[in-house]
């Protein structure tokens, strides 16, 4: 129980070439014993394809690196390379990169569908940092993963969950949104770690940062 990690090794392919904000929201949420283990791939801008394309050719590898470092999951960021491949194009990596390294994968993409599934939750608003293009491939994405789309870029009386893309977007009061909105908030970090956590029967105590994780401890079967 000395070894920092010794609750759960996350590993965690980043799609960007430089990291910040995810590092730091994964720390300030995660208890202790929890450590991640994180490799890189290309990536500098979404709109540049070439780049996403690039990064998609790379996932087997970065997973490789982890599985190597014997982490207890390894977690998929960069739900652009997803939304682009369409959907199914995650659950087609999981169950290749699980076959191969007998490792539970998950990605921020399927944890983000699985948060909602969760959740209860039908209609969403998505408080997006993206371009135009690419807020269609949320919209598109969510829409074939059975969710209805609101609105986005903005918030609507009508939804019952907020959802919030991108890892580089830091997102640290989403426990404030929740009371100001009254719905469930659900960030891309948020989702990647409540997922790990599931998928790993990590009944954390997970306390201030919405109730997604909040639900970690009030689940009974993980």
């Amino acid at each position: 129980m000395g070894s920092y990690g010794w609750r759960a090794r996350i590993g965690h392919v980043y799609p960007a070439v430089v990291a910040e904000s995810f590092m730091y929201e994964f720390y300030r949420i995660v208890p202790p014993g929890v450590t991640l283990v994180q490799t890189h791939l290309v990536i500098q801008s979404l709109n540049e394809r070439q780049e996403l394309e690039d990064s998609i050719k790379m996932i087997e590898q970065a997973a490789e690196y982890l599985a190597k470092r014997k982490v207890d999951i390894i977690t998929l960021g960069g739900s652009p390379m997803f939304r682009l491949m369409g959907v199914g194009s995650d659950k087609a990596i999981i169950d290749r990169l699980e076959s191969r390294f007998d490792i539970p994968v998950t990605t921020s993409q399927t944890a983000v569908v699985e948060a909602f599934h969760s959740l209860g939750v039908k209609k969403i608003a998505v408080a997006s940092p993206y371009f135009d293009h690419q807020n269609e491939q949320v919209k598109k994405f969510l829409e074939g993963s059975g969710f209805e789309v609101v609105h986005i870029q903005g918030l609507s009386q009508e939804v019952e969950a907020v959802y919030i893309p991108c890892a580089h977007f830091s997102v640290p009061w989403l426990e404030e949104l929740e009371n100001d909105l009254r719905v469930p908030v659900v960030s891309s970090t948020a989702a990647v770690i409540w997922h790990s956590f599931k998928i790993l029967k990590i009944r954390a105590r997970v306390a201030g940062h919405g109730s997604l994780l909040a639900s970690l401890s009030e689940t009974k079967e993980l």
